[in-house]
């Protein structure tokens, strides 16, 4: 007990914060104790004595009392809930705008179909390395391509979300939305993103639309990803100093029947992107000849 009591101090700054927090108000208490006790015994031990249980016993049930609050959890309004409130509220003021040059003349004009690749597997997988590969293959190639990476949409447009269940939710929403607006302007998306759970990249799936949504499993076990993992990630979960990391403490949702499927604890970068490429000829989603050629 007294192990994890001072692993959770070690770990935790909340534990940390609520211990000082704890010992400092009682100190201040157990001053005020010790006066009073003085001034109506007229003896400064009788006080001092008083004093110095008060400090231990209050700080004890004080302590107890701050980590239990912390850790109910008061159920209100979920984003979700409000954001759906919001939409009712405000639709009446919307209008869809219709615009001349609809998708399917971008994508004669461009030469090929505008499609969502979308890339999902544990961090360090290989998710992003492939991504880099197989846009650089589209643009050689004379594709109109873009890559949207799970790191770079959360230091810009999901900076505001966290890695609980609902703001991975929220952040796989947004960029599904992101890629439908890509699609629609005749371009192909790569999206790399862990996309853990299997009900998020469904509602990615329906977002975009399932004849434009490509569902890649890029599929790394997770010994191969702690030692592919340059940041050091899996170790600081390991340690609890990340929360909610998926494969340690948060848990990952393998898909069951992937347009695609990558083994990637054998195959190189550039073999991944060959799958894929072949793979996408086959669909007749792209058109460009002999592959093993351009790699």
């Amino acid at each position: 007990m007294l192990d994890l009591f001072i692993k959770n101090i070690r770990n935790d700054y909340s534990v940390r914060r609520h211990l000082l927090k704890s010992l400092t108000w009682r100190i201040v208490g157990s001053l005020d104790t010790t006066l009073l006790g003085w001034i109506v015994t007229g003896k400064l031990n009788t006080g001092l004595k008083i004093g110095g249980l008060e400090l231990f016993t209050k700080f004890l049930f004080y302590f107890l009392h701050e980590r239990a609050w912390h850790q109910i959890k008061l159920k209100g309004e979920s984003k979700e809930k409000i954001a759906e409130r919001n939409r009712k509220n405000i639709e009446p003021q919307l209008f869809k705008q219709t615009i001349k040059i609809n998708r399917q003349q971008r994508e004669d004009k461009n030469g090929h179909k505008s499609i969502t690749l979308w890339l999902t597997g544990l961090s360090a997988s290989g998710k992003s390395s492939i991504a880099t590969e197989l846009d650089a293959w589209l643009h050689n190639h004379g594709y109109n391509s873009y890559v949207l990476d799970g790191d770079n949409t959360r230091l810009g447009i999901n900076t505001d979300l966290s890695f609980s269940k609902e703001d991975r939710k929220e952040n796989i929403r947004r960029v599904a939305e992101i890629c439908k607006l890509f699609n629609d302007a005749g371009t192909i998306v790569i999206a790399a993103f862990i996309s853990p759970f299997a009900e998020d990249r469904q509602n990615a799936r329906t977002v975009i639309g399932a004849d434009s949504f490509v569902e890649i499993f890029v599929d790394a076990n997770i010994d191969t990803c702690k030692m592919r993992d340059k940041k050091g990630l899996y170790a600081l979960a390991e340690q609890g100093k990340i929360k909610d990391f998926t494969g340690i403490n948060s848990p990952y949702e393998r898909p069951a029947t992937p347009d695609i499927h990558i083994n990637a604890n054998n195959s190189t970068i550039k073999e991944s992107v060959a799958t894929i490429i072949a793979a996408l000829e086959k669909s007749g989603s792209i058109t460009s000849g002999e592959v093993s050629v351009a790699l």
